[in-house]
Parts: C-alpha cells; sequence; structure tokens
C-alpha cells in the first residue's frame, strides 16, 4: 500500500462552499484552479525486525511461590509465544515479530483509513487462534480485530466516541476472568475502566471512575502480571521522566498505591509493554530514545527492571510513528513542514521522529508558486497527512475543493488539528480587524460547517501557528507570538463555543526569529514541537514537554542554510 503521508496540494475544485456555510452542491466547471495537484512524499524507511532474545530460565525474582512458566502473550502474532508489535509507519500499520519476517497488517473488512492508535488484548475469545487487538482511528472508532496474525486481523466489533479519551491502554487483566480489560483517560485527568465482557459484539460493560488526577502523567503503559498476583499491572511516567509502577487489587475498580521505581525515564520518547519476552514469568519492556534507538528491559517484579540492552543498530527505530503498546498519546495529523522559497518552489521537509527532518524533497514546479497565498494545516480529511490551503481570487482552495468566495479578508490561517472534540481536522482563520474564527471541516475535509466565532483582539500578533498538543492534556493548542516578541500559548478546550482558554506566557524574546512554523511531533513522543529560524538562517527546535509551566525545552540547532526560502508552514 502506498503511504499515506504522500499527499496532493491545493488544486482541482470539487465543491463550492461559502466562507460560513456547509453547501453540497458541485463546483462550477470554470470555477479557478491555480495550481495542479502536488504530491508530499513521504520518507520509505524499512520495517525494523526485532531480534530473538536469548530463553533463560528463572523464577520471578523476590516473588516467592511463583514458577518461571511465561504468562500469555497480548500481541503474540506468530505463535511462539512471545510479543511481537504492530508499528504505524507512514500512516501504515506493519508488523515486527520475534519468529517471523514481519508485513504489512491488513484490516479484512478492506478499512485503509488512518489508525492513529493500537492496543493488543491478547486471547479475548480463547479460541487459540490468535490475539484480539484494538484499532483507535482519529474519529475515535474503537475496533476489534480477531485472530491476528503477522499480516491479518478479523474485525469483531466497532465502538464510536471514544475520541473523548486522550489515552486507552490495556493493562492486562484487571477482574481475574483471564480476559484484558481496558483503562481509558480524558483530558481532564479521570481515569475509567472497560472490564472485558467476553462477548464479541458487545466487548466491554459500562465504564466505572477509577479515579482523578492522572493528568500528572505523559505516558501509561501496560504490563501485563509484574507481581504474580494474577491481575494486571501498569506504570505511568511524568513529564520529568520519574516512573511509578500500579498494581492492580482485588477489585478492577481501585489500585494499590503507587509506588516510584525508576528515574531518568524521560530520555525514551515511547515506552511500550510487550509481556514476558525472556521466559523468566515477568512482564518486560521496551523503550526509544529519541535518536530512534530501541532498548530493552527484563522485568525482576513489581515494576523493576535490570539494565537496558540494545535491540537492533542504532537509530534503526526512528521511522516508527507509533508503536503498538506505547504509553504516550498518539499524535497525527502534520509532521513535517513545507518551505518556500524566494522564488516560488515548494520543498516537504519530512519528519525523522529523532528531533530532526529529512532531506528536502521538491513537490512543485520551479517557481510554481511565487506570490501565492497559501498555508499549511493539520489534515482536514481521513488521513492524518497535512493539507495546503491556498487563498486566490478570494477563494479558498486545499483538499482538491474549492471552498468558495470571501477569503479574502482573511490574513492568517492556522490548522492545529480538531478543536471541537469530533476527531476531525479544523483551522482558525483571522481577518483584517483582527477576529479569528474557527472553520470546522467534515469527515472527507472537502466541506465547511457554519463558522463560529472566536473573539476579537488577534491582530495583537504577528504570527498564530499550532499542530498538535503543546499542554500534555491531548487537545490541539495554538501558539502566537505579539509584536514585541512575546510567545503566548492557548491552550485548546475541545469545544467549539469556547474554543481556547486564556492565554499563557511562554518567553519574551522570540521576535529574534524571522520564521516560526509548527511541524507537529518531530521527536516521535507524540507532543508538539516548534522551529524557528533566525536572521542568518539557522535552523532551532524547541521540543515540546506537554507542561504548561514550562512548554518547551531549551532550543537545539538542527540546521542552517534556511535563509533561502521566505515561508515556512
Amino acid at each position: 500500500m502506498r503511504s499515506q503521508r504522500a499527499r496532493r496540494l491545493a488544486g482541482c475544485t470539487a465543491l463550492a462552499l461559502s466562507a460560513g456555510m456547509l453547501l453540497a452542491g458541485p463546483a462550477s466547471a470554470d470555477a479557478p484552479a491555480p495550481h495542479a495537484a502536488t504530491e508530499k512524499p513521504a520518507q520509505s524507511p524499512a520495517a525494523p525486525s526485532l531480534r530473538t532474545v536469548p530463553q533463560t530460565d528463572g523464577a520471578r525474582a523476590g516473588l516467592a511461590g511463583v514458577t518461571a512458566e511465561r504468562p500469555p502473550s497480548r500481541s503474540d502474532l506468530d505463535g511462539d509465544g512471545r510479543t511481537d508489535l504492530i508499528m504505524r509507519i507512514n500512516g501504515s500499520l506493519r508488523t515486527a515479530t520475534t519468529n517471523s519476517e514481519g508485513a504489512e497488517f491488513i484490516r479484512n473488512d478492506g478499512d485503509t483509513s488512518f489508525v492513529k492508535d493500537v492496543i493488543p488484548l491478547g486471547d479475548q475469545d480463547k479460541n487459540g487462534s490468535g490475539p484480539e487487538i484494538l484499532t483507535l482511528s482519529k474519529f475515535g472508532a474503537l475496533s476489534v480485530y480477531g485472530d491476528a496474525t503477522t499480516s491479518y486481523g478479523s474485525l469483531r466489533w466497532v465502538g464510536a466516541g471514544w475520541q473523548i479519551y486522550n489515552k486507552i491502554f490495556s493493562p492486562g487483566d484487571l477482574s481475574g476472568d483471564g480476559r484484558a480489560d481496558v483503562l481509558a483517560r480524558t483530558p481532564a485527568g479521570e481515569l475509567y475502566v472497560y472490564v472485558s465482557t467476553g462477548t464479541p459484539n458487545a466487548p466491554f460493560h459500562a465504564r466505572k471512575l477509577v479515579g482523578k488526577g492522572w493528568y500528572a502523567y505523559d505516558q501509561l503503559i501496560g504490563l501485563g502480571d509484574s507481581d504474580g498476583d494474577g491481575k494486571g499491572d501498569f506504570l505511568a511516567r511524568t513529564p520529568s521522566g520519574v516512573l511509578f509502577y500500579y498494581g492492580s487489587s482485588d477489585s478492577p475498580y481501585t489500585l494499590k498505591p503507587r509506588k516510584e521505581v525508576g528515574r531518568g525515564w524521560q530520555q525514551y520518547n515511547q515506552i511500550i509493554g510487550i509481556d514476558d519476552d525472556n521466559a523468566n514469568g515477568i512482564p518486560d519492556v521496551l523503550a526509544r530514545g529519541v535518536d530512534g534507538t530501541l532498548y530493552e528491559y527484563f522485568g525482576t517484579g513489581r515494576g523493576y527492571y535490570t539494565s537496558r540492552k540494545q535491540v537492533g543498530s542504532v537509530g534503526a527505530w526512528d521511522g516508527v510513528d507509533q508503536f503498538s503498546g506505547a504509553g504516550n498519546v498518539p499524535a497525527h495529523g502534520k509532521e513535517g513542514m513545507v518551505a518556500r522559497t524566494k522564488g516560488g518552489t515548494l520543498f516537504w521537509y519530512d519528519s525523522m521522529n529523532n528531533g530532526r527532518v529529512a532531506p528536502r524533497i521538491q513537490i512543485s514546479d520551479d517557481n510554481g508558486w511565487y506570490g501565492a497565498t497559501l498555508f499549511e494545516v493539520n489534515s482536514l480529511g481521513r488521513n492524518a497527512v497535512s493539507d495546503t490551503l491556498e487563498i486566490f481570487d478570494g477563494h479558498l482552495y486545499g483538499n482538491e475543493t474549492d471552498f468558495g468566495g470571501g477569503w479574502g479578508a482573511i490574513n492568517q490561517i492556522a490548522g492545529p488539528g480538531d478543536l471541537n472534540g469530533d476527531g476531525t481536522g479544523d483551522f482558525v482563520a483571522r481577518d483584517r480587524d483582527g477576529v479569528l474564527w474557527l472553520y470546522r471541516s467534515n469527515y472527507d475535509g472537502n466541506a465547511l460547517h457554519a463558522r463560529v466565532k472566536i473573539g476579537g483582539g488577534w491582530n495583537a500578533y504577528d504570527r498564530i501557528v499550532g499542530s498538535g498538543d503543546y499542554s500534555g492534556d491531548g487537545l490541539n493548542d495554538l501558539i502566537a507570538r505579539a509584536k514585541d516578541g512575546t510567545l503566548y500559548l492557548y491552550q485548546g478546550t475541545g469545544q467549539a463555543g469556547y474554543a481556547f482558554k486564556s492565554r499563557v506566557k511562554i518567553g519574551g524574546g522570540w521576535n529574534a526569529y524571522a520564521k516560526i512554523v509548527a511541524p507537529g511531533d518531530i521527536t516521535g513522543d507524540g507532543k508538539a514541537d516548534l522551529l524557528a529560524v533566525n536572521s542568518g538562517g539557522e535552523l532551532f527546535r524547541y521540543s515540546g514537554t506537554g507542561d504548561t509551566g514550562y512548554v518547551f525545552k531549551p532550543r537545539a540547532s538542527i540546521g542552517t542554510g534556511y535563509q533561502i526560502y521566505n515561508g515556512l508552514y
């Protein structure tokens, strides 16, 4: 399958829409189409493979009376009893296995839409024919695929409305019935449990609240049984890298008090629970460094681990956008940036998930976009590839659509992603009077609902950008730079009528940069990052922390020569 990241820029017309109304009629055949469709090619990293970990004997360290029998894996795709991985790479799902060649993972219902996250469950139906896995779409559809293999899964059930959570994961069996249960966290930090029913067409009981305050963690990692009580456990990491262990209790709705089990884990952008990989009866974890190197930690019980061991070569795993069973909040919608030369040629810089961008790729004719008014926004449609919007002759074009006239009054557009909680891509536009408007797209990204006024006074800013979540709650945000160089964060609420909270000051001195652009997540941790270019053409990365107290880490220089561009988008 071709990567979903290959994407067409503004071009041919399909639908005429006014700036404030949703219409259904086709566009006129002679509607202006200023530029031919152009594709943004993605990098094509090879799907890495899991190395074979030596089989070892030995009981659970410190857990008296428990044998070293390997517990069932939640994600054994090739039948060897060990955990395999399903990975999202450039919008497609691929597998990495311990005992066979990986492959593209096909869903038997023919669904090829973008998958935001994958949650392994194990053999829920107890038929011995492969595990069940959950896939989560960008629109909040949670699907169960059963009898999964290295390349195939059969649809069992689909449930809607799961976009209300910013993280869904499985710690294993909490209720004691031998089936994995699911935990889900809201942006407000409420943690709910969905106990498994064992029924394919209704796999979960109604949710029950476990507790509040879970916004303190930026990663939640399901483990399986780590303490020998037959119940599932999990890890929780703070943005500062402190790792806590949560054990289960006699009830699936309560947890044992947390226990600190490590520090320094902020060096990893994704931490993955993989059950027991070395046959000592205790679940293990994988952790990927920002440079793309993968490490394995063997469990010794109750959330403690041995020293890490490297899996594969240095940097081999940076092409993976999202691992199944990873604890981070998954990012989607824009991973890279468009750059326009002073002559009007467009280039695409793809994210490498390691804090850098890949070598540029030309995506337009030479000088083809000279003088054009363009903007880059998070995906408006069903995939997760950013869309280029263009205002031409008062019309707005993008996603192969003419969105109609009346856009000549707009001077800035920023598309951070879903802003009203339905999972579709949205954008904001500022008019010449300084009023900011919210435009919500439909599921195909080719029509807009009636615009919603956010408020006035936005002409105080010379740059408004956004792509993803900067505050750590999973809701999409905006970044705005005042004319005096002060940078502000506007946290998204997920509600169209009240799209953003009051601004939070990030800091001053940002007028030192000639250009600021929101590339989405380029460090592979799901948190939105920011790029800035100074007058000398040096490119700096500001990595997002997911903490409103210090929104960005100290800057890092990642390139030079960017003074040749008159715009980054």
